[in-house]
């Protein structure tokens, strides 16, 4: 056994004792010279046949036999403390939003924080005016539509794949010159309707309308425009909702378990290869069906009224659309 070890230069537990070779001799080895590039240890006159270095906190070790080959010099720049460290680093100017202006002229301080006297206000604001207007109308409608999209997304929980291509659809759309006579939030809302059917995201129009506060017919209007127009140069397709989808969404916040998620899934599943009609039916009165009557098959009952408040449907609905599933269980 080889004790590598030293009290004044402490290193890792694990390679405190190592093994060379059973017939090997006992070496001493100043950790000291380690510290340094020019003294290492000859991996061939210490390792073991087969070494596997790795780092190995701040060490390069041998994982085999556990010998140190060298120590891991830290070669990462400084980092900047001082504001004028910070400063002198900078090489871009600071972004304000991803579309329109670059360079950002406003206030009454420059970049290093002095005050502008009056000509200086004066120069920057025409500066400033005269930048803004060299950006085109397609650049100024994103940047000021872009938060908005971020408003939408944070109030209906979207995920960033349905937001991407939203954009996506909302720029084509400007560039197709569909704005004019159209008001911008309009055409978002088109957009963000058409990349959630896309995507297959249980959103009821009437909640992302709720949510968003938009108005409910120049967002439809808008809507088949967009999928007239724009879906099929974008190569995209709009998925039909279907009553599973449903399922997925509101068994959770039913309070319901696994077992009736499952169920309502396999109950619909079989009715419709029986021949159940969904076309031309709201797909959440089946799901809300489906889930009333697992839940009385397996003990875990919701009242009509609990359901229909969730799902957001009339309770005469889910009576018809419950006889219409017991027909094709029989």
């Amino acid at each position: 056994m080889l004790t590598v070890y030293d009290r004044k230069n402490p290193v890792p537990r694990r390679l405190l004792e190592t093994t060379i070779k059973e017939t090997g001799p006992i070496r001493e080895i100043d950790l000291r010279k380690l510290r340094t590039r020019k003294h290492s240890l000859d991996q061939d006159q210490f390792c073991c046949e087969n070494p596997s270095i790795h780092e190995e906190s701040g060490f390069q070790v041998c994982r085999n036999c556990g010998i140190v080959h060298d120590v891991v010099i830290d070669t990462t720049p400084r980092r900047a403390f001082t504001a004028e460290e910070v400063r002198n680093r900078k090489g871009n100017e600071p972004v304000y939003s991803k579309i329109g202006p670059r360079t950002v002229m406003r206030g009454s301080r420059d970049a290093k924080g002095s005050q502008l006297g009056a000509e200086q206000k004066l120069k920057f604001s025409r500066l400033a005016k005269i930048h803004r207007s060299l950006t085109t109308s397609y650049e100024r409608n994103l940047w000021v539509e872009l938060p908005s999209l971020d408003r939408f997304q944070e109030q209906l929980g979207l995920p960033d794949i349905v937001t991407e291509d939203a954009l996506r659809i909302y720029t084509q759309a400007v560039r197709e010159k569909l704005t004019l006579g159209r008001t911008n939030d309009a055409i978002m809302g088109g957009a963000i309707l058409s990349a959630i059917r896309i995507h297959d995201v249980p959103r009821s129009m009437k909640e992302i309308l709720d949510t968003t506060g938009l108005n409910r017919k120049k967002t439809i209007r808008v809507f088949r425009l967009i999928m007239q127009r724009i879906l099929p140069k974008l190569h995209l397709k709009v998925q039909h909702f279907t009553p599973v989808r449903y399922v997925d969404k509101y068994f959770e916040e039913l309070g319901s378990t696994m077992v009736i998620r499952n169920a309502a899934i396999e109950l619909l599943t079989n009715c419709m290869k029986r021949g159940l009609p969904a076309a031309g039916k709201d797909p959440r009165g089946l799901a809300a069906a489906a889930i009333y009557l697992t839940g009385m098959k397996f003990a875990e009952k919701k009242t009509q009224h609990e359901i229909a408040s969730h799902l957001k449907i009339t309770e005469v609905t889910l009576r018809n659309r419950i006889k219409d599933i017991r027909k094709y269980t029989k």
